[in-house]
This record gives structure tokens, C-alpha cells and sequence, in this order.
């Protein structure tokens, strides 16, 4: 049935899918999610109600297969138009592969939280509460994915409206997190509770400076240990005006962690893999290769690991700890600390200004009283 309908005084009698408008009243067709004026009184809105409900309970039955079977059509389940969103409209987006990744990875979610319901069982009501149990950017982030759902399910004539864009629009937190300091990371990267492909992850990002999403869609086959190079092309410049395509000359350091990606017997096509503790077919699906590492997994074992070891401990709020993204930050930090002049970072970091880069190398000098020297040599 169409989920719960918040109670009132004015409604709390009304069958399922009736809903109150103005001095009367509007029937919602649980599959269709067309809405339909009834202007009669309140016992014979009731009585249309209960007998449209009777009528289309039997469709609605078994995920809509009776439906199926009888139209010879898929019954417009969630699933179907997650499928048809992910078959036929997001190959036509020109998404980096990174984007499309964690796309296809939000709608395996969907699939699994709301696949069997049909479209039109779900209202403002429903989709609201269903990405209330998520928060801050996670909220605007799948609230702004379910918007792209609802119109493609619009414009394919699978739901009248857009219910997903009736409901809260939220800003995006502030990001408060603080940058990563030297000691801090090595003292995740010596915790023993550090998985061995997490340490690899993390000496590859400081070294490299590139970002999650292009740390774990690395290929073997971008590595060239003959040249002493990686190439790659960085999702997030994918759509400048004229894409950057990096040709990176490892330093000893870099060849090291490279060299131990490609030692690692986990099979895979990526240059980071790890092994599973369960393989989800849906999860495995949604992948490229069953050890691949996907950027939301990444985020979410690097917090953990950091945490276990005990850095930025004395930042008691967990949210402003630094994440995995900061990492990036502290190598800029790092390589300008050594004498690399900003233009060779910018270039490393792919990134089109040079404000850009100082922006991220900026913050990491440890606070304390700066003396600026100045001379009084005047004479009486």
C-alpha cells in the first residue's frame, strides 16, 4: 500500500490514498501516482476511495507481477526506473567515470531500500522520509540524485510529478575539518589496526597529489615502470575547456608504494585493490572489478583507521577531524616544504590556477607568534 499518511484530526478516518483538498477532496492512484479532483462529499469520497483501492489492490500485489503479466509491460517499479535511469539516461550525461561510479553505487541503494515499490506509491510523504535518515551533504547529495530520478521518471511518463523536488532543500554544511598534520598521519600509517591497502592508499595520495576518486580508478596499465611514469587523465578536469592529461614521473618514493599496488596478489585491473569480507552480487555489480575500492569505501575505512590509531584525538568533535580529502592538502604542504616551486604542485595537482593550489597548501604551519622584522633607523 502507499506509505503512511501523517494523521490529523481531518484525515485520521480517510482510506489509504485520499488525501484532503480545500472543501474536498483528491484520490492518489497508488501505481500510477496520477491524482484525481473528487468533488463530492466526504462519505462518497470515502466510498470512491475504498472501491479504487479494492480495484487496484490485486495489481499491486507480488511487486506488481499480476500487473505485469496483464499489460505486458515491466510493472513501473523503483527498480525499473532505476534501471532505465542507469541504461538510458546517464551514459548521455558525459560524467566522469568516477561520477557515474558513485551514482551507479546510490542507485544498487535504492534498489535494495525501495526496489519493489511501485513509482506511484511514492509521495512527498515517503521520498521526505526516506532521505531524512540521511544528513548534511549526504542528504543534498542523494536528495539531488533522487531530483534527476523523478524527472527522468517524468518525462517518461512513469509519475506525474516530481516528488522529489517538493521535498526540503538543504545547504551544505560548512566544511569544518581541520588539516592533516605530518605526525598525525604517520601515526596512522604505523597503527597496526591500518589495513596493509588503506597504507597504500594513503603513501599513494601523499605522493601523487590526486584525488579519491582518481586514487582508486587507477590502472595497472596506466603504469609505465619502464618510463618511471603514470599516466591518467583526472575525472574533475574531464569537462574544462581543455581536459588535463598527467604524465607523472615517479620519484623513489612514489615508484616504492607503486611497485608494492602492483606486487599485491589480490586480482583486479585497478592499481588499489582489497579483499572483500562479503561479496554482495549487487555490490560486486555496481563495480568494475570485485576488489575494486570505491571512493565512498575509502572515506569511510581511512575514518575508521584513524580513529583506531588515535590521531587528532584532541579534536573532540569527529566530524572536524581531517578526512581522507585533506590528504592531498598536507602533500602540497609537504612538497612546497621541500623546495618544489608552486607551479610544479599546480601542475601535479592538475589544477587550473595557481590561487587554487595555495588555497590547499595553506594552513599547515603550526600556529604560534610570527615576528615580521622591520627597521627603525631614523635619525635625530
Amino acid at each position: 500500500m502507499a506509505p503512511p499518511r501523517k494523521r490529523t484530526a481531518k484525515n485520521r478516518a480517510l482510506p489509504d490514498n485520499l488525501y484532503p483538498n480545500g472543501a474536498y477532496w483528491r484520490y492518489r492512484n497508488p501505481i500510477t501516482g496520477k491524482v484525481t479532483s473528487i468533488n463530492k462529499p466526504l462519505a462518497e469520497a470515502i466510498k470512491l476511495a475504498r472501491a479504487a483501492n479494492a480495484k487496484l489492490a490485486p495489481l499491486m500485489a507480488d511487486d506488481g507481477h499480476l500487473l505485469a503479466l496483464l499489460t505486458g509491460e515491466d510493472a513501473p517499479t523503483m527498480r525499473r526506473l532505476c534501471d532505465r535511469f542507469e541504461e538510458e539516461h546517464l551514459p548521455t550525461r558525459g560524467l566522469a567515470a568516477s561520477t557515474v561510479s558513485e551514482i551507479r553505487i546510490k542507485l544498487e541503494r535504492y534498489r535494495a531500500d525501495l526496489g519493489s515499490k511501485l513509482v506511484g506509491q511514492l509521495d512527498v510523504l515517503a521520498v521526505a522520509e526516506y532521505l531524512d535518515q540521511f544528513e548534511n551533504n549526504a542528504y543534498t547529495k542523494h536528495r539531488g540524485l533522487m531530483v534527476q530520478l523523478f524527472d527522468f521518471a517524468v518525462a517518461k511518463g512513469l509519475a506525474d510529478r516530481n516528488c522529489a523536488e517538493m521535498t526540503l532543500r538543504k545547504r551544505e554544511a560548512e566544511k569544518v575539518r581541520a588539516r592533516h598534520t605530518l605526525e598525525g598521519v604517520q601515526k596512522i600509517l604505523a597503527a597496526g589496526t591500518t589495513p596493509d591497502w588503506l597504507r597504500r592508499a594513503i603513501r599513494l595520495a601523499l605522493l601523487s597529489l590526486q584525488r579519491r576518486e582518481d586514487l582508486v580508478t587507477l590502472k595497472r596499465t596506466d603504469v609505465d615502470m619502464a618510463d618511471g611514469v603514470i599516466r591518467l587523465s583526472p575525472g574533475k578536469t574531464e569537462n574544462y575547456g581543455t581536459p588535463v592529461h598527467l604524465e607523472i614521473e615517479m620519484g623513489a618514493d612514489l615508484r616504492a608504494v607503486v611497485q608494492e599496488c602492483l606486487a599485491d596478489p589480490i586480482a583486479g585491473p585497478t592499481l588499489l585493490r582489497y579483499k572483500p569480507r562479503a561479496r554482495r552480487r549487487e555490490q560486486i555489480e555496481a563495480k568494475e572489478s570485485w576488489s575494486a575500492i570505491t571512493p565512498d569505501y575509502l572515506t569511510k575505512e581511512f575514518r575508521k583507521a584513524r580513529d583506531a590509531a588515535g590521531a587528532y584525538n584532541d579534536i573532540k568533535n569527529p566530524m572536524a577531524r581531517p578526512t581522507i580529502h585533506e590528504l592531498r592538502a598536507l602533500g602540497a604542504w609537504l612538497y612546497e616544504q621541500q623546495g618544489f616551486a608552486r607551479e610544479y604542485v599546480q601542475a601535479l595537482m592538475g589544477h587550473a590556477s595557481e590561487d587554487m593550489t595555495a588555497y590547499y597548501q595553506a594552513g599547515h604551519e603550526r600556529k604560534g607568534t610570527v615576528y615580521q622584522r622591520v627597521q627603525a633607523g631614523l635619525k635625530l
